[in-house]
């Protein structure tokens, strides 16, 4: 097979149907996906996801479009894959930063690197030793199906003063945002009040604590009431 896939430093043409497969299903769950979205998502280039979507399309894990402009749409076999990958990357997480006490702002980096390593098996005997748990550190739902039915949920940036949260889950592609979240006890379950804002970011109360959060920060932060 022509590697044409490739994500990141890893070239094998394996790991980057992997890595699109998962990245098409975070960004529309099992809905179609707009190239220049997955492109800016994974960092590289729209004629690298052109060349993905056709070899993803022969390989049967995408619809196959009418025309190269089509959105991209995970088939039955693309949408168990992606499910498969998201459940290894989130146990691993989990089990990083729950066994091995990883900090939070490194387990992304380290499941990225080993999910594609391990089998259905192992996922299972880690998710087993785990007790199964239903959500990774970063708050994430971890899948035992085929599906993850999801809601959308706003974001701490979008909150008016005065709102009251409870934090659901953090983004967790930066690690030096999650790093400084997770300094300031911004993690799931924690309560927060919205107590001002305004163009750079927001105060919050946590308990008896005021926090200043910048914009970009709060958007990383799923809310829920």
């Amino acid at each position: 097979m022509v590697n044409l896939l490739a994500v990141g430093s890893d070239r094998s043409p394996a790991r980057a149907r992997e890595d699109y497969v998962k990245a098409i299903y975070q960004l529309g769950s099992s809905g179609p996906v707009r190239a220049a979205a997955l492109a800016r998502y994974l960092g590289v280039s729209r004629v690298s996801v052109s060349k993905a979507k056709r070899l993803l399309e022969k390989d049967g894990l995408l619809e196959s479009g009418e025309s190269a402009s089509d959105p991209l749409c995970l088939s039955a076999r693309g949408r168990k894959l992606a499910v498969a990958m998201v459940r290894r990357h989130r146990l691993l997480e989990t089990f990083l930063h729950r066994t091995l006490r990883v900090p939070l702002e490194r387990v992304h980096a380290e499941a990225e690197r080993i999910e594609h390593a391990i089998s259905d098996d192992i996922a299972a005997r880690i998710a087993t030793l785990l007790r199964h748990p239903k959500r990774d550190p970063h708050g994430h739902p971890i899948p035992y199906d085929d599906a993850v039915v999801r809601r959308a949920l706003p974001s701490l940036a979008d909150l008016k003063v005065g709102e009251r949260v409870r934090v659901v889950s953090l983004d967790d592609r930066d690690d030096d945002a999650v790093a400084a979240l997770a300094t300031a006890g911004v993690l799931p379950g924690c309560s927060l009040q919205v107590q001002a804002r305004d163009a750079r970011g927001l105060v919050v109360r946590r308990g008896r604590r005021s926090l200043s959060l910048s914009r970009r920060h709060a958007a990383m932060v799923r809310v829920a009431p």
